[in-house]
């Protein structure tokens, strides 16, 4: 890689006599150089490491060619230990979605369950159900499911693609209720809460995850295994909604792992976690589209009878 020389050399300054000005700043005198390029740098210009003074461009340069070779997880991904933000944060609004039920339950439940025959007036209830519960025990279950399963997945796939997968299976999950409703019975009518389609989704996508990078699959099956025969024997519980979000983000997890760009020895990693986020950022705008193309269809349907 070429270093820039900003009008800097020997035949600039014929006078080796004069005082050695900064290439940034050519009216400022330095005589600190760097330790790389030996070119002076201004104090402005100067970034003290444990070899010495570098110049902004050499630290610009050494940064970037670390960040080429940079170990990146099977998602593209930063390897190294990260706060599962996004966990934390889906757990703090489920509860003060909770919190506001119990204060102002009229109009956070009517603002914010989803039920199929508004979702043309409300769209926005794909989305904000999943915050809402039906009551503690309901909120705790899938609190606690969350936590178990978000912190190992975040740390898996990286804070924004976890985020997607969680946001698509909750998506998928709706749209599941929505399409398999029957416009002429009491399931048009019923509202469905919780954030249990976001939370299958997350148990599919540890499933593919464990199963590409080798790890424990059995468990995660009979994880799921169980929680599908809760979802068909308990009454009041949408087994749709289950459905939806587990199918989706198994789909979702899976067309990442299939879709990523293979690195090759020697390969630019930085360049390739590029490639990488281009290439999932459009699984989850296929998966979007999907969810919108069945919808519509669905409306089309019921808007004809």
């Amino acid at each position: 890689m070429e270093r820039p020389s900003y009008g800097y050399s020997a035949e600039d300054n014929p006078d080796p006599q004069a005082p050695p000005v900064c290439p940034r700043h050519p009216d400022r005198v330095s005589y600190v150089r760097c330790k790389r390029c030996e070119r002076p740098a201004c104090p402005d210009c100067q970034r003290p490491t444990s070899v010495g003074v570098l110049c902004v461009d050499c630290e610009r340069e050494i940064s970037q060619q670390q960040a080429s070779t940079r170990p990146r997880n099977a998602m593209g991904a930063r390897i190294g230990k990260r706060t599962p933000y996004v966990t934390y944060t889906v757990i703090a609004l489920c509860v003060l979605a909770y919190l506001g039920q119990m204060v102002a339950p009229q109009i956070v439940e009517q603002l914010g369950i989803f039920a199929p025959f508004r979702i043309l007036a409300m769209p926005w209830t794909f989305f904000t159900a999943g915050f809402l519960h039906g009551g503690i025990l309901h909120l705790a279950l899938n609190m606690y499911a969350l936590w178990i399963v978000g912190q190992y997945l975040e740390q898996a796939l990286g804070h924004v693609r976890f985020s997607a997968i969680y946001l698509i299976s909750m998506l998928g999950g709706h749209t599941a209720v929505y399409v398999i409703a029957d416009s002429l019975s009491q399931s048009w009518f019923t509202g469905t809460l919780g954030a249990s389609g976001g939370v299958f989704g997350l148990f599919a996508a540890m499933f593919v995850v464990n199963r590409h990078l080798g790890g424990q699959t059995a468990q995660i099956l009979i994880l799921i295994g169980l929680n599908l025969v809760i979802t068909f024997t308990v009454p009041n519980i949408s087994w749709q909604g289950h459905l939806g979000g587990l199918v989706l983000g198994a789909a979702v997890t899976a067309g990442m792992f299939a879709l990523r760009p293979k690195a090759a020895p020697g390969a630019d990693r930085q360049a390739l976690a590029r490639r990488s986020a281009l290439v999932h950022s459009g699984v989850v705008v296929a998966a979007v589209v999907l969810c919108v193309v069945l919808i519509a269809v669905k409306t089309l349907m019921v808007l004809s009878q």
